[in-house]
């Protein structure tokens, strides 16, 4: 992996616990970020899944945000990190489900413990999120999405798009490719830099040579969850994916209930909006202590 001094870690910060997990549908790669707090073991897990093309490597400046508070567990995607992908004609976004309820099984031996579990998706992992808050119900206490594809079918982000930015990511040298970011996205915190790049350099580039399968629109999806929802979503004006009235939509599909939230950010409220991205997820983490 390569080093970029934006990237380095706060004196005294012990970097994430690498965990490798096998599952049904084969290994997963899970990053974990203990916590810190004297009663962590009161406290409920946050299970975050990344977007597309990220790693779960992304959610070290999130862990870092929070004051260590909360555990942190987050996997690699298929085809992201260090989690294979087995190939094949399509791409199936619903695959996804297996290999993140895999990891929710194993949180004993991942995070130490089971408890509640707050579920994080970004994105793509936002469709795989509402999956998995469907899914398990007695574990699943909270969901939380940010920027969620689907949210507006048909149209979310091309693979075009994304092997165009993956691949000039990988033109350049090191120098090169920190200048780039930091030309595109200037409102981002420097320690989102490292983890961003890497996950670039990581990804199975394959995986964006053939048709995504996305499923079902997340309307579709958010009708199965019973749990409370929190829907973070920026501005289209700014890059941002999710429109106000998408994000009601949705909202209005949800049976437990859902917050909408509003940030000035493009697609990436929590790099672009941090602080009042993680004082929305930490009060809703605190609604959770036994």
């Amino acid at each position: 992996m390569s080093t970029i001094d934006a990237d380095r870690l706060p004196d005294g910060e012990e970097p994430p616990l690498a965990v490798r997990v096998r599952t049904g549908t084969g290994p997963v790669q899970v990053r974990v970020w203990p916590s810190t707090d004297p009663d962590a073991a009161r406290l409920p897990l946050l299970l975050a899944l990344h977007g597309w093309t990220d790693s779960g490597e992304v959610f070290a400046p999130l862990a870092r945000a929070l004051g260590r508070r909360w555990t942190v567990v987050a996997p690699d995607a298929p085809g992201h990190g260090g989690t294979p992908w087995p190939g094949g004609p399509e791409y199936v976004v619903k695959d996804h489900r297996a290999t993140a309820l895999g990891v929710l099984d194993a949180l004993p031996r991942v995070a130490g413990r089971r408890g509640r579990v707050v579920v994080l998706g970004h994105s793509l992992g936002a469709v795989t999120a509402t999956r998995v808050a469907a899914a398990r119900p007695d574990v699943v206490v909270h969901l939380v999405l940010e920027e969620p594809a689907r949210a507006r079918p048909p149209r979310s982000r091309s693979a075009g798009e994304l092997l165009e930015t993956v691949d000039e990511v990988r033109s350049l040298d090191e120098r090169g490719r920190l200048t780039l970011l930091r030309t595109r996205t200037p409102d981002w915190p420097e320690d989102e830099y490292g983890p961003w790049l890497r996950s670039k350099l990581d990804l199975d580039r394959s995986h964006l040579d053939v048709p995504v399968d996305w499923g079902k629109p997340l309307r579709a999806l958010l009708a199965k969850v019973s749990c409370p929802v929190l829907l973070v979503h920026g501005d289209p004006e700014r890059g941002g994916i999710v429109p106000g009235s998408a994000a009601e939509r949705c909202a209005a599909a949800c049976r437990g209930g859902c917050d909408v939230l509003a940030l000035p950010a493009g697609h990436n409220p929590r790099r672009e909006a941090r602080d009042a991205f993680v004082t929305a997820v930490a009060e809703t983490l605190r609604r959770y202590r036994d």
